[in-house]
């Protein structure tokens, strides 16, 4: 489990029983005689929350069933880095705290952190032990709640050699201002939404990447790429955009209905007919051979082409399997002959350009529906409405598409889960 440190409390209980535990640990602090003197005022603060977001990362720990150790990240740059994406939680008095924790036996480290790349170094894990849970009320996910974080407008470089990309501290201007407001501004219709995930069990649970799956995960971040407010742009942080596709159907409910997943098809590719200015053809524009198969492998090079800069010379990863009967100089002829009219853009990176496009129509998009009356969650080529809903946003996307390319004609997909 990911550590997350705009995790907070909520209920009164709980918020009661931090600060009876805080001031729990700075007496514990004084037997040890780990303090000389007195925290100063803002000092204090930062101690506070950065006990209050350990406590509940905890406790979220404690109530999942997964037997998962918490992941924390203790790298110099987290820590100390002096730049606008620092998070107060962090810094000495963190590492103190874990310190702390673990000479009280509340806290049990399992492996040390260690770099692994010149710019990437592992996390911490840690497992809390039984005695901490006793100190607290009995805690479900609705206990809890989450800060927006320091920053939810990320600019990044491209990636290193490492596969990496480092984040880039900006100077502030009007665009990174309006560009910041768009957020802010969705951000507090989600926290406004009426918004759930159903099921005691399933009302929070472990993402594949360590992510806590819980409502209370529902503000966004927007990353640029590369260096540039033209590439990338794409939402991030919502717990909705790591679940399965069948889980989002099972699980969500919004304004206490079920959900639609409105899609535009293939919409990486046909973005690239709009900046050719081609007419956009009909039927899938990943079925190359006109059959259905290889679909996932025809998908996976044509988005590799687009990113790309300079010819292809080897697959995409795990591409190669899912067309078998074809080596590479083979595929990419019949993609070129299949899209010709966008093939002088293979190879020619403008892969994040497309991006950038796609998430703009996105919160163009979500926007509309919000200023309607319409919660809408943003996926990256898609928006989850509640059923009834779906209709209406299948008609503000079609006019985001034709009004943003100049093209009459917007192919979109409505799916619903499957029938009980």
């Amino acid at each position: 489990m990911r550590f997350d440190p705009q995790l907070r409390a909520r209920s009164p209980e709980l918020k009661e029983a931090i600060g009876r535990f805080t001031q729990h640990l700075i007496a514990q602090e004084d037997e040890f005689g780990l303090r000389s003197r007195a925290r100063k005022d803002e000092d204090r603060r930062k101690f506070t929350i950065a006990v209050e977001a350990v406590a509940c990362n905890l406790l979220m720990q404690g109530l999942l069933r997964e037997d998962a150790a918490l992941a924390v990240p203790l790298d110099n740059n987290m820590m100390w880095g002096a730049n606008r994406y620092r998070n107060p939680v962090y810094g000495q008095h963190f590492l103190g705290l874990l310190d702390l924790l673990e000479r009280l036996k509340l806290l049990k480290r399992v492996t040390t952190g260690y770099r692994f790349s010149r710019t990437a170094k592992a996390p911490s894990l840690f497992k809390t032990v039984t005695d901490l849970g006793k100190r607290f009320p009995k805690v479900t996910p609705a206990s809890f709640c989450r800060e927006q974080e320091p920053e939810i407008l990320v600019l990044k470089s491209g990636r290193d050699d490492d596969g990496k990309a480092t984040l880039i501290s900006y100077v502030e201007s009007q665009k990174t201002r309006t560009l910041r407001r768009q957020i802010k501004r969705i951000n507090d219709w989600l926290l406004d939404a009426d918004i759930e995930l159903t099921g005691t069990r399933t009302a929070a649970r472990l993402g594949e990447e360590g992510e806590v799956i819980a409502s209370y995960r529902r503000t966004l971040r927007r990353t640029f790429n590369n260096k540039s407010w033209q590439q990338g742009g794409r939402l991030s942080g919502g717990f909705w955009l790591t679940m399965r596709r069948e889980d989002r159907f099972r699980l969500i409910r919004m304004n206490g209905k079920p959900v639609a997943d409105v899609d535009y098809q293939q919409l990486f590719p046909r973005l690239a007919y709009v900046r050719a200015r081609a007419t956009q053809p009909a039927g899938d524009l990943y079925d190359v051979t006109g059959d259905g198969t290889g679909r996932d492998g025809w998908k996976l090079l044509l988005n590799a082409l687009l990113f790309t800069r300079g010819p292809l010379k080897r697959w995409p990863r795990d591409c190669s399997p899912l067309l078998p009967q074809l080596n590479l100089k083979q595929a990419l002829a019949l993609l070129e002959q299949k899209h010709e009219p966008i093939a002088h853009l293979f190879g020619t990176g403008i892969g994040f350009e497309l991006m950038f496009l796609e998430s703009e129509l996105l919160i163009a998009v979500v926007t509309h529906l919000f200023e309607s009356g319409i919660p809408a969650l943003p996926l990256h080529d898609a928006v989850l409405v509640a059923e009834p809903n779906a209709a209406a946003a299948k008609a503000a996307m079609k006019h985001a598409f034709c009004a943003g390319s100049g093209q009459s004609r917007a192919f979109i997909k409505i799916e619903f889960g499957p029938v009980k």
